[in-house]
């Protein structure tokens, strides 16, 4: 049986004030400090307040937090309905602060047959499953098929397939801005940048269509107005303008060379005067300006040193060289560094116009399937709200069936959610909307320290905004808006905590995970439980011979990543080999025990698994195969296959080049 902690009272204080049904409120809270209990006691307390469930609007980030929060909710409603009167009047103040009088008691017994009977249930569900709901009833509005279907992740990538095969077969033989984009593309990152740049294109394809839209047209010219390049402006005109060298004309190179060779000035001989002659004898600009380059910086790009470049004996026979030596400089890295913007502005115009034509078709394949994908489920309700026609309209029709929201996790909503949510909520604490009969409210709780989905378009600062924006629409409408802070830990321990404290104590390291000025503030509430942090030197590649033997593996025993994974594998044979208790159970640590987190299952995974099963170390989990993909159950499906349809000449074919025969 778990120990009981006592909860301080400033948390018990704030976890009321944030499930009380009367407060909208915004929730800071840490990890393990009890958001998703806070937000199921919420909708329990409307629930018991009187609210239709219909009209209460639940929000989580994935499906399993939905799930978890429903679960907490049915289970805590089931239990109500066969409690004696003593208990469950005990629970209820317990929860509501309040003794409950009958009638409250007999609404409690009833709450969970109601929940269940609501016509499509308690909507507590993710943000795309609503949206994906509002676009059913709105079809016509949203400009979608009516009865449009859903991308899988395979279909979805079977689509972007499908437009790739296309852009490469036939985009670009009849387009002659794709063929240029893709021919720079190719040249500065080969295939291999061609393939990361189409992956990137299809994560962050909503993104890049607003870009585009802003920036596009004119092959992309605002992006070259922006920094103050001309329409026609090339590469070799830019490097051009370098030329005549300030301060080196040719005839004065002529006389600096002869007076180095008198001075004997070794670095400039060695150095600069080989690249400057081919410099001045070069007729094309670009490689001309990369010569003068090579002349006169230093191999890190950074200017030489006139007093300690060139010698007294030099500086006596030409007394200004330093001075005509610095202009040159000046103008070779002025006009580089702008070639240099130049180019990267040319490599992004291949990107987007590359993206512009691939999502393009990938959209056109989609509408004629009558598909949409998740992003578009976010993006097109958040289209249909906007609009002038029929937006108002189905904002109303909406409006009418949403009392109250709720938003959990909600530093990973993406600033396309955030304005669903606002749209939703655009008529609580205004005009007819903030209806008298009814107290609407809104609440969320987050914690941007822990926003994980940036690359699915997390914004976690727009919690903050959006803290800000509705609490003056609540206060302003003269409603409670409460503002809390959830620092308290049921889940970790002091050393831990105060450990990640220490991490992010330094200001500008904390800038990299929150916003908030303040210092990170966790306690635990188990005071008394074992807790330990051990932080190991950090292990870089060692520098070894290149073996002799090439059959020799290069990273045999030296890689970082193998040697990481034999101090792993060490350490925890250690522990089980000595015995080694477990503080607070009193039972001796076994292997399943022990969990190793990773970032992702890269090669230090295999080479912490091979490292403990040498060591006869049980491991789970990491040399786990999915059975359909094996090469070997692939064989055996085709064998199946032609067992079953004789005249199956592709599977004949797959299993007579397998093993088995």
């Amino acid at each position: 049986m778990k120990k009981a902690y006592p909860i301080p009272s400033d948390t018990a204080a704030s976890q009321a004030s944030a499930s009380d049904p009367r407060n909208s409120a915004w929730v800071s809270a840490n990890a393990g400090s009890g958001k998703t209990h806070v937000l199921a006691q919420r909708v329990i307390r409307l629930l018991l307040r009187g609210t239709d469930p219909s009209k209460i609007l639940c929000l989580t980030y994935t499906r399993a937090a939905a799930a978890n929060m429903s679960n907490r909710v049915f289970s805590t409603l089931s239990q109500w309905t066969a409690l004696g009167d003593a208990e469950l009047s005990t629970r209820i103040e317990a929860l509501d602060g309040r003794q409950p009088d009958r009638e409250t008691m007999r609404r409690a017994r009833r709450l969970f047959a109601e929940a269940l009977e609501t016509p499509g249930g308690l909507k507590i569900q993710t943000i795309h499953a609503f949206c994906e709901s509002v676009l059913h009833q709105f079809p016509l509005e949203a400009n979608i098929p009516a009865h449009f279907e859903l991308l899988d992740p395979q279909m979805e990538a079977s689509l972007f397939a499908a437009a790739r095969r296309d852009m490469i077969s036939g985009g670009v033989a009849g387009d002659a801005a794709l063929a240029e984009a893709f021919a720079t593309v190719l040249e500065r990152g080969g295939e291999h940048g061609l393939d990361a740049l189409l992956a990137e294109i299809v994560r962050k394809r909503d993104g890049l269509r607003a870009f585009i839209a802003a920036a596009g047209g004119h092959g992309f010219q605002a992006l070259f107005d922006e920094f103050q390049f001309r329409a026609g402006q090339t590469a070799e005109g830019i490097a051009a303008s370098v030329w005549p060298l300030p301060g080196f004309l040719p005839d004065y190179l002529v006389t600096f060379s002869r007076a180095a060779e008198a001075a004997d000035a070794r670095i400039v001989l060695n150095n600069l005067l080989p690249y400057a002659r081919l410099a001045f004898a070069e007729e094309d600009p670009v490689r001309r300006l990369n010569l003068l380059s090579k002349a006169f910086l230093r191999a890190d790009g950074e200017p030489y040193d006139p007093a300690k470049t060139f010698k007294r004996a030099l500086l006596d026979r030409l007394p200004d060289l330093a001075e005509r030596y610095l202009a040159a400089v000046a103008a070779i890295l002025e006009i580089s560094d702008r070639l240099a913007l130049f180019r990267m502005l040319e490599g992004t115009r291949a990107a987007l116009t590359i993206a512009d034509w691939l999502i393009a078709r990938y959209e056109q394949l989609k509408r004629a399937r009558g598909f949409l994908d998740f992003n578009d489920l976010i993006t097109r309700t958040v289209n249909l709200l906007a609009r002038p026609d029929a937006g108002p309209w189905v904002q109303f029709k909406l409006d009418q069936g949403i009392d109250h929201i709720l938003l959990d996790e909600a530093q990973d909503t993406s600033p396309d959610q955030w304005e669903v949510v606002k749209r939703l909520a655009e008529e609580f604490f205004a005009g007819l909307g903030a209806r008298d009969a009814v107290h609407r409210t809104i609440f969320a709780v987050g914690d941007e320290k822990q926003s994980i989905y940036s690359f699915q378009g997390a914004a976690p600062d727009s919690f903050a905004d959006s803290r800000l924006l509705f609490a003056g629409k609540v206060r302003s409408a003269d409603a409670a808006f409460a503002d809390l802070k959830l620092t308290w830990s049921f889940r970790s321990t002091d050393d831990v905590l105060a450990a990640v404290d220490r991490v992010f104590a330094d200001p500008n390291v904390r800038r990299g995970i929150s916003h908030d000025p303040d210092p990170l503030d966790h306690k635990a509430i188990r005071t008394d439980a074992p807790g330990y942090v051990e932080v190991w030197p950090s292990i870089g590649a060692d520098v070894v011979d290149e073996p002799d033997d090439w059959t020799q593996a290069v990273d045999h025993a030296h890689a970082p990543a193998v040697r990481v994974a034999e101090n792993v594998a060490a350490t925890i044979a250690g522990w089980i080999g000595s015995g080694e208790v477990i503080e607070g159970r009193g039972k001796k640590l076994r292997p399943g025990d022990v969990l190793v987190l990773v970032r992702k299952r890269d090669r230090f995974v295999h080479a912490l698994t091979r490292a403990l099963k040498r060591r006869d170390i049980p491991v789970a989990g990491a040399d786990r195969l999915s059975l359909p993909g094996h090469i070997g159950v692939k064989d055996l499906i085709a064998l199946g296959h032609f067992l079953i349809q004789p005249e199956d000449d592709l599977s004949l074919a797959a299993v007579l080049r397998s093993p088995i025969f």
